[in-house]
């Protein structure tokens, strides 16, 4: 007898679901199931029947949880249940039973009927929940029935699987504007969502030869003005519905709308593709390709042509270790290798730890002035001093205190009490300086200075990197940084200093994780 598989609304306000032997079937937000609550996603739940073995696998892919018999799932976790176990598609609610029919061989109601709900127990085994499932773990790479929209971090990403995208070990991923399209009206940025057409008649041809090479297609976007609110994300989601349709193949879209980790060039996006949204399959790298059009061109590098807007494209390619193409050598077959391309100011993976100066440490009391850029290592200096002197050394900072008179207040505190101080502050200039050179020859102390040899460019990458860390310091704009350099007067000796001492930055890190992000390129340009 051939034993068939339902999954049966407890309210019956739809038609049982059949789920044929060994067969992925998806279910969430559809026709079929009824549901319309957005919360639901269109695949929230995977499902694959064993009829012989009466089991059937479960597995909630969509973000919000599924429940099972009043337990939460975890997301991408793989569960195994029985005859006549309670499916929640959205937890608590639209609940379904699994049913076999004819029921098991050693099933018996009444025995089940009789148990009482608080001695239940799920009867479930959770096979994995990596976020990278072994090979053993993994389903059927799974191809999606309908086009889906996702939300992650409170929009900071959008990503758009439309109908028909299959994973894969190769990944072929391009930027968009300025590579797959261009604007209409013939302006640098578009007027409006309407405001594109393809950058180059090829681009569907040679999208589809990368699909029927067994490449999953994706396109890695910065969007930053979804994030500031000068375009409403509905109205992109319809442009990039549009753009797919236009290059009528399966396309997964990855949009970064703020400023953070998923904006490249920094590696969120991707991240996110082979972490989370390729069904678990590793990636081969080196099959995988990045194009774009921010490849940090100079003017003129080709008759007419404008510089390149930045490096994010192919500096995101750099990070990851990806081949780089720009649109012209993709689509056109243009050679790259007399184009003139900018090199990035500060290369981060160059570099090296500097060893603690010990000259910054001396017996006579005294006031240390630090100088350089925000995001120099200043306040990270500022500790290992007061480290390594047994809290001799203790820093004021300006962006603790509020105002450099507070500081100088709290400053004299502490050399009345027998401590040395560390002007913890930018003072770029002179006139910042010698309130503490003035204050020193008040108070009868030495005042030496500590600048930081660290450039506009690696303060910015340091700052970018405090950011994404998400550390305990305030943010700082291209302004303040561009104030510092206008403002910034060499320090001398003639200014009241006993001696100058150029430092080094010495950045540390808490694992190997942080020490990889901090080593790729966080600027775009």
């Amino acid at each position: 007898m051939t034993r068939l598989c339902f999954l049966r609304c407890l309210l019956d306000s739809h038609a049982p679901i059949n789920l044929p032997h060994n067969v992925e079937i998806l279910v969430g937000r559809s026709k079929i199931t009824k549901i319309k609550d957005q919360s639901c996603s269109r695949q929230q739940l995977s499902l694959k029947a064993n009829c012989d073995d009466c089991i059937v696998e479960v597995k909630q892919i969509g973000i919000n949880p599924s429940g099972l018999d009043g337990f939460s799932l975890k997301q991408n976790c793989l569960y195994k249940v029985g005859h006549e176990s309670r499916i929640e598609i959205l937890l608590n609610n639209y609940i379904h039973l699994i049913e076999f029919q004819p029921p098991p061989d050693n099933f018996s109601p009444i025995k089940r009927n009789k148990r009482k709900i608080e001695d239940e127990e799920i009867t479930v085994k959770k096979i994995k929940c990596n976020k990278t499932p072994d090979k053993d773990s993994v389903l059927s790479i799974k191809e999606a029935m309908e086009d889906l929209w996702e939300s992650i971090d409170e929009g900071e990403l959008y990503i758009y699987t439309s109908k028909g995208v299959k994973s894969s070990k190769k990944i072929a991923a391009f930027d968009m504007d300025g590579t797959l399209i261009k604007t209409k009206s013939g302006k640098v940025h578009p007027v409006d969502t309407n405001d594109w057409q393809l950058a180059f008649p090829v681009v569907p041809t040679k999208l589809k030869e990368q699909l029927e090479n067994g490449y999953k297609v994706v396109i890695l976007s910065n969007q930053a003005p979804i994030g500031k609110g000068r375009v409403r994300i509905e109205d992109f989601k319809k442009k990039i519905e549009n753009l797919v349709a236009k290059i009528n193949i399966p396309i997964q879209v990855f949009i970064a709308t703020g400023k953070g980790f998923y904006r490249k060039p920094t590696p969120g996006m991707w991240q996110t593709l082979i972490e989370k949204k390729n069904d678990g399959l590793s990636v081969d790298m080196d099959s995988c390709f990045y194009c774009g059009d921010a490849a940090g061109r100079v003017a003129n590098w080709a008759p007419g042509k404008k510089k390149d807007h930045s490096m994010a494209d192919k500096l995101l390619a750099e990070n990851l270790g990806l081949t780089f193409y720009t649109p012209e050598q993709f689509f056109l077959g243009h050679s790259v290798a007399n184009v003139p391309m900018a090199k990035p100011e500060f290369i981060p993976n160059e570099v090296k730890m500097e060893p603690f100066n010990d000259n910054l440490i001396s017996d006579d009391k005294e006031i240390l002035v630090l100088v350089g850029y925000p995001g120099s290592g200043k306040s990270f200096l500022a500790k290992q001093i007061e480290k390594k002197s047994s809290y001799k050394y203790v820093a004021v900072c300006r962006d603790i205190l509020g105002s450099w008179q507070k500081c100088a207040a709290e400053a004299t505190r502490l050399l009345q009490q027998g401590k040395s101080v560390i002007v913890d502050s930018t003072n770029p200039d002179r006139e910042s300086r010698s309130r503490w050179t003035s204050l020193a020859k008040d108070m009868k102390v030495v005042c030496r200075c500590a600048k930081m040899t660290t450039n506009k460019a690696h303060a910015q990458h340091n700052n970018k990197f405090r950011e994404l860390m998400r550390t305990n310091h305030l943010p700082v704009n291209d302004i303040i940084f561009n104030s510092y350099k206008n403002k910034y007067q060499e320090p001398t000796t003639n200014e009241g200093f006993k001696e100058i001492i150029e430092v080094k930055i010495n950045p540390s890190f808490d694992d190997e994780k942080s020490e990889k992000l901090y080593k790729m390129y966080l600027l775009e340009k």
